[in-house]
């Protein structure tokens, strides 16, 4: 039997989303077709801290008859801080976590359904619909998007965002749990989480892929712009400006504990970010959030964070809306709160009730004005062309560095007299229909509808990860990084925006002869490792690139003790070790930045090189004989020298020393062999079966070093 799809059905037939001047009409005459039905939908926010879940919690949804939603929305962020978590998917947390929030929803769980979950490591996304609810639910559709860089520098997701988009009768909603970059002077790395989510939620509509799994540039895809309504919370992470209007810490906790509380909050980096544009556009919160900071507590307490650091209270925990048109009916119906009697974790979660109205379609009488409203648009088209101006014709970013973003803005204004709508066009070669520029360029929004005299801003933002400066070379035009972007006005014309940027070429990104040949070689004992007191330059290895050797030298000589793997990442302090590593001062890195910062320095640098450590060989030969001998120190060193060039050899032999140095120091540290199994190998981690024989392949090696296993 023939599949009716997007693109087969008759044009007779109304299907929203086909054309976008036809349902502006339409959505204007909605009153003739459609019937709204009010829905109360609860969303909640919460950073757990890692910590397990009592069997219920009381007191976090509200047991009121007139509160008890029909949807509950719920976004946990830290549901699991293990390390081994970021690697091996483990459910156990997550399943006492969703029995908790279901024993927790009002009645119980006889009384609700899950709708769908997403999980991204410790970011938990869980819809649940209310048993006696007469909302169809369809086109359920899951999506996550890992921004954070933890002690590995792929996007493993300590940070990032799960998403759920349905469509309740014929709304489409989605749902958005995301938790940005910690640290108060992070405020751009949370910006760029927030770009990268946007952009990287997408969804492919079950009912609209049909028939077209061969054509993907056809296939229907869903941003999140393109739902009528986006619920967007989680542990924003976006801190209060009160340090640069000079108010102390200690007047912040003040204010904050007082009936005043609500002074701060002039002071939120959220908020004076979204009144410039620069994230969350079109967004809606309440003005002022009723009810205190929501971090950072002391847990198992209502009392401010008494730890060393002593964080300054923010409202870090929020929940935002988006509404794709002012005719949709979406309103607060309780004002928000945090639930202060929850104790267990250092934040406090929040709550939200809204009620949408959710429309109806009767096809039939939708169909039957549906010609009418085709004249009428062609009928406004032809009164009104768009146009635009541009602040900017091209965009030049000048130098771009490894895993620092740089964005530019582009502000486009309707000069025109009537709605304009664009969005930008697809690529050459495409592979898929939401391509429309080269992966290391990101652009928010790729579409947007300009009311008439407003303006939109554009931001585009270069953005050098690990899997881009590992093939760099490739992409590079003329020493360059070009692209072209193609701004398509709906009904208009086509506006063309080069773009240009220069890559600062680095020991990020490179291979380990080029490293190997950034510095002078000088013959010296491969395996003397163990002078620490003489000049670095003199004692580094002749195949072992110095900026590795200074790196491992430096936190030898910090030692294990001083390593705490659960520091917040700071990228300001990550390029200062960019910039010692290139410049070669101080050639004594062990006092420029933390254990951490090093530690994860040298994973990243390692990670970035065009090939692993440990080379996989043709048909994974390398890879598979280590498995096969992963308990046997004497056959894998055996394997290791008749298999591994000089350099990889001896990279890979200062590596074991440093880790054995540190598991000597600090036993907990064997956790981390994991994280390097996945750095030295590049293994595919979502092989269960074979990753943790990786893991133990190191830790022989750790055991037994190299002259030992050899005798």
């Amino acid at each position: 039997m023939a599949t009716t799809t997007f693109y087969t059905k008759q044009r007779c037939n109304w299907i929203e989303g086909r054309d976008a001047k036809v349902d502006e009409v339409m959505r204007e005459w909605m009153h003739k077709f459609c019937t709204l039905q009010d829905v109360k939908i609860c969303v909640s926010t919460f950073n757990v801290n890692g910590k397990s879940p009592q069997s219920v919690f009381p007191t976090w949804f509200s047991q009121n008859k007139e509160d008890i939603a029909e949807f509950y929305a719920v976004g946990l962020q830290e549901m699991d801080l293990s390390v081994g978590t970021y690697i091996i998917d483990n459910t156990k947390k997550m399943e006492g976590w969703v029995d908790a929030i279901h024993c927790s929803l009002p009645g119980g769980r006889t009384h609700f359904n899950v709708v769908g979950s997403m999980r991204l490591v410790g970011i938990f996304v869980i819809v649940f619909q209310a048993a006696h609810s007469k909302v169809r639910v369809s086109d359920v559709n899951v999506k996550y998007v890992a921004t954070g860089i933890s002690v590995l520098v792929n996007k493993l997701g300590n940070k990032g965002g799960t998403a759920i988009s349905m469509k309740m009768n014929d709304t489409w909603v989605c749902f958005v749990n995301a938790h940005f970059a910690a640290g108060n002077n992070e405020l751009e790395r949370r910006n760029q989480d927030f770009r990268d989510i946007y952009n990287g939620v997408v969804f492919y509509p079950r009912s609209q892929q049909d028939g077209l799994r061969d054509r993907p540039l056809e296939v229907p895809v869903m941003c999140l712009y393109d739902h009528d309504v986006v619920f967007w919370f989680g542990d924003l992470n976006y801190r209060l400006n009160t340090d640069i209007y000079g108010i102390s810490n200690d007047e912040v906790r003040r204010i904050a504990s007082s009936e005043k509380f609500g002074d701060l909050f002039q002071y939120c980096q959220l908020q004076e970010q979204m009144a410039r544009g620069t994230v969350f556009k079109d967004f809606q919160e309440p003005k002022v959030l009723p009810f205190r900071p929501t971090y950072k507590y002391d847990c198992g307490t209502n009392t401010w964070d008494t730890s060393e650091k002593g964080r300054v209270p923010a409202w870090t925990d929020r929940i935002l809306t988006y509404k794709k048109y002012p005719q949709v009916g979406l309103e607060l119906i309780r004002p928000m709160e945090s639930v202060e009697t929850i104790t267990i974790s250092d934040h406090k979660p929040v709550r939200a009730l809204f009620n949408l109205k959710v429309k109806k379609i009767n096809e039939s009488g939708a169909n039957s004005v549906y010609e009418e409203a085709i004249r009428e648009s062609d009928r406004r088209a032809n009164e009104e062309l768009p146009q635009v101006q541009l602040s900017l014709n091209e965009v030049d970013f000048g130098i771009v560095n490894y895993l620092e973003p740089k964005t530019r803005s582009v502000i486009v204004q309707n000069v025109g007299k009537s709605k304009v709508r664009f969005s930008f066009k697809v690529r050459p070669n495409a592979q898929n229909n939401q391509e429309i520029c080269e992966k290391w360029l990101m652009v928010t929004p790729t579409h947007y509808q300009i009311p008439q005299g407003s303006s939109m801003e554009i931001s585009l933002t270069v953005s050098i990860s690990t899997d881009i400066v590992r093939r760099i070379q490739d992409i590079l035009r003329n020493g360059q990084l070009q692209e072209i972007l193609v701004l398509h006005l709906e009904n208009g014309r086509d506006y063309f925006i080069p773009v240009t940027a220069v890559y600062n070429n680095s020991c990020f990104g490179s291979t380990l002869e080029k490293l190997l040949s950034a510095r002078p070689k000088k013959e010296v004992n491969l395996i003397d490792f163990d002078d620490l007191e003489s000049s670095l330059s003199d004692n580094c290895p002749p195949n072992v690139p110095r900026v590795i050797y200074r790196l491992v030298m430096a936190l030898r000589a910090r030692g294990a003790v001083q390593l705490n793997i659960e520091e917040e990442q700071d990228n300001e302090v990550f390029n200062r070790i960019r910039q010692a590593l290139e410049t070669g001062h101080p050639d004594d890195m062990s006092q420029i930045a933390s254990s951490y910062m090093l530690y994860s320095a040298l994973i990243r640098l390692l990670d970035s090189l065009d090939e692993p450590i440990i080379l996989e060989g043709m048909f994974k030969i390398i890879h598979k004989e280590m498995i096969r001998y992963r308990t046997d120190a004497r056959q894998l060193w055996t394997v290791v020298r008749s298999s591994l060039p000089k350099p990889n050899q001896a990279v890979l032999e200062l590596i074991c020393l440093m880790l054995r140095e540190f598991f000597s120091q600090k036993y907990e540290l064997r956790d981390q062999l994991s994280l390097w199994g996945t750095v030295m190998f590049r293994h595919d981690i979502t092989e269960e079966k074979t990753h943790g024989m990786f893991a133990t392949v190191l830790q022989t090696m750790c055991d037994y070093a190299a002259d030992v296993a050899l005798g």
